[in-house]
Parts: structure tokens; sequence; C-alpha cells
């Protein structure tokens, strides 16, 4: 007990107690800087601010959408895009699910496979494939695919987490904080 006692011990003590709460702190503020920073991928009003009026959820939901679209103009059941209606739906349903799961890394992922699933669609049409007996325009969905897929490479979300990263966390002291604190930078979608 006379070890708390003392000065040195207190004192000690005391900068311990600072310099915890410190970190705990830092990490609670920087997180939720970077939480809403990287809630702007899902959110288009956070991007407003940056000159931007659209989300990268947004138009992967509209490919999501398009892709649902194109299953029902490929028809499960049309043998020869057998294989592309599987990777596509496959794609979609990951997509959705990382969606779902605000997982941006996931995704991007999802999304480039959703990309390779309609250029495997794409191919199987090359090959003089018939379509299903779908009402919907093959031709259209393709043209809004293509749209949405270039609407996303344009996004300024990217900029705007490389903006924010040179800006809030790179800064000293809070680049140094962040790391000492373990907070993770938003991701950005590749």
């Amino acid at each position: 007990m006379d070890f708390f006692k003392k000065r040195s011990t207190a004192i000690g003590v005391f900068v311990v107690v600072v310099i915890l709460f410190s970190l705990i702190g830092c990490h609670l503020s920087l997180g939720r800087a970077c939480r809403k920073a990287e809630a702007a991928f899902f959110d288009r009003s956070l991007l407003r601010d940056a000159g931007v009026y659209s989300c990268p959820g947004d138009h992967l939901k509209n490919c999501a959408d398009l892709a649902n679209r194109l299953l029902s103009v490929v028809g499960g059941d049309n043998e020869p895009y057998a294989e592309a209606y599987e990777q596509l739906r496959a794609a979609r349903l990951d997509l959705l699910d990382a969606l779902e799961r605000r997982d941006i890394p996931a995704a991007g992922a999802a999304s480039q496979a959703l990309a390779e699933a309609v250029e495997a669609v794409k191919a199987v049409k090359a090959s003089g494939a018939a379509l299903s007996d779908s009402y919907d325009d093959y031709e259209q969905i393709i043209a809004d695919l293509d749209g949405a897929q270039a609407a996303l490479d344009n996004n300024g979300y990217n900029d705007y987490i490389l903006a924010f990263r040179e800006d809030v966390l790179d800064r000293f002291p809070t680049g140094l904080l962040r790391h000492l604190a373990f907070v993770d930078a938003p991701e950005t979608f590749p």
C-alpha cells in the first residue's frame, strides 16, 4: 500500500490514465469520423458537400436490378446460357449480400464478378444463341448495365475518401494518434 502513497507513483498512474483515456477518446472520435466517411458509399447526401451527387451504393443496386432483368431475358432453362445464367445469378446474389452487409471490398469483388458474368452472357449471345421469350429488351438492358458501370467507374467516392484521408487522417498529430489508437482508414471502392 505504501507504493500508492508515493508522489512519483501517483504522477505515473495519472499520466497512464490520461494517455489511456486520450487514446480511447481518439479511437472513438476518429472511428466515428471514418465510419461517417465510409457511409457516403451508401448515402449520396453525405457526398453532396464534396460536389458528388450519386453514390456507388446506388449504382450497384441499379446493376443488381438490371442483372435481374437480364436473368429473365436469358432464362434459367435456356440451355446455351445455363453456365452464364448461373454465373450471373451467383454474382448478383453476392452483390446484394455485400450491399446488405455494407461491405465495400466485398461489393467491389461482387461488382467485378457481375461484370464478368455479363461478359459471359454477351459471349453466348454473340455466338448466336437465342434468348428466352421475355418481353424485356436485351440490348437496352446491356446498354443500361454499361451506363451504370461507367457511372460507377466515374463516381467521386474514392476522391472523397482520399481527400478525407489527406485532410483528416494524415495530418499531424492525427496520423500518429490514429495508428496508436488502432483506427482503420475508410475503405475505397476497388
